[in-house]
């Protein structure tokens, strides 16, 4: 009885195998077709940005109280954003854009001349690296710039909006070397947090094409994000006794380096355990802007391929309405 029952399992067990394998068969021959039904309808294109990246958040900035969004930015550290991405055209008026971008984001308390944050003198760099899926959403379109009837000169405008993951590693330099701020938990945090965060990208840009094969164009994105740690700073300052290293200690409370400055003389002796340290109530962000290229890649159906001249233009009359 014993034995049936264990066969009767085993075929049970082996039946269930059977059906996953034919399952994930199905699933990937049915992606398979789907993607060469898809690559042969519609039009990618790769290429490559570069252009900059500015910090939003708590440290540095102007001489007034700190503001909201891109009114507090620290343009004087503006740092690099190069990138690379591949674009989907989904149809005439959306598409997929997938992108991975290295930036650097850095702010320092000592360029302000806020008294509160000259004196908390903190100071920090981080090297990012994103990756991003964006939808794109065309709202103007003029796929035949100057009127010509060959289409070789074609216009787009968008805006975007998606999803991103970040990778950062907050430092801050102290004795000539930059040192990493996540392992310090210098707010006393029972675990540091993660250097893996999320962010929802949204902005605006517009690109040419030139000869139906190569796009230059611009965009600028703000990065909302679920973290106030890209610059390792968003509450109170913790008890000394809190910490777990010197160097968390010093690194954690950097007033009293300025403390003979006349901005920072009178305000030294209130940067003590519990005060305020950082602002809990808004998340740190991030704004990114480039210029870009990229080389288009065309399918061969009708209305991508050599018979329709989409390619290599009309030599006479006017043409219909191109799907760049």
């Amino acid at each position: 009885m014993y034995y049936s029952c264990y066969l009767r399992r085993e075929n049970l067990y082996f039946c269930q195998i059977v059906m996953l394998r034919i399952y994930t068969i199905s699933l990937l021959t049915a992606l398979c077709l789907a993607g060469t039904n898809v690559q042969a309808q519609y039009a990618w294109d790769v290429g490559v940005n570069a252009g900059f990246s500015n910090y939003l958040g708590e440290i540095g900035g102007g001489a007034g109280e700190a503001r909201d969004w891109v009114l507090d930015m620290k343009l004087d550290q503006t740092r690099w954003n190069p990138g690379v991405f591949a674009r989907y055209r989904l149809d005439y008026n959306l598409g997929i854009n997938m992108s991975l971008n290295y930036f650097r984001i850095q702010g320092a308390d000592s360029l302000t001349p806020n008294p509160n944050r000259f004196t908390r003198n903190l100071h920090f760099r981080n090297d990012v690296f994103e990756l991003a899926a964006c939808g794109e959403y065309y709202f103007l379109n003029q796929p035949d710039v100057g009127s010509t009837g060959r289409y070789l000169l074609d216009f787009k405008s968008y805006i975007y909006l998606g999803l991103a993951a970040f990778y950062n590693n907050p430092k801050t330099q102290y004795q000539g070397e930059w040192v990493a701020l996540q392992p310090l938990k210098t707010e006393g945090q029972e675990k540091p947090y993660s250097r893996i965060q999320i962010a929802v990208p949204v902005g605006f840009g517009f690109f040419y094409t030139f000869s139906r094969l190569h796009r230059f164009g611009w965009s600028i994105g703000w990065r909302y994000t679920f973290t106030d740690y890209v610059d390792d700073l968003s509450g109170y300052y913790p008890d000394p006794k809190d910490l777990e290293s010197d160097e968390a200690i010093a690194l954690s409370n950097r007033s009293n380096e300025v403390a003979g400055h006349p901005l920072a003389a009178d305000l030294v002796e209130y940067f003590v355990p519990g005060g305020v340290r950082g602002n809990p109530d808004a998340n740190d962000s991030y704004l990114l802007t480039s210029f870009n290229y990229s080389y288009v890649i065309r399918g061969n159906t009708k209305s991508f391929g050599k018979r329709k001249n989409y390619l290599y233009g009309r030599k006479r009359g006017r043409a219909g309405r191109a799907r760049f």
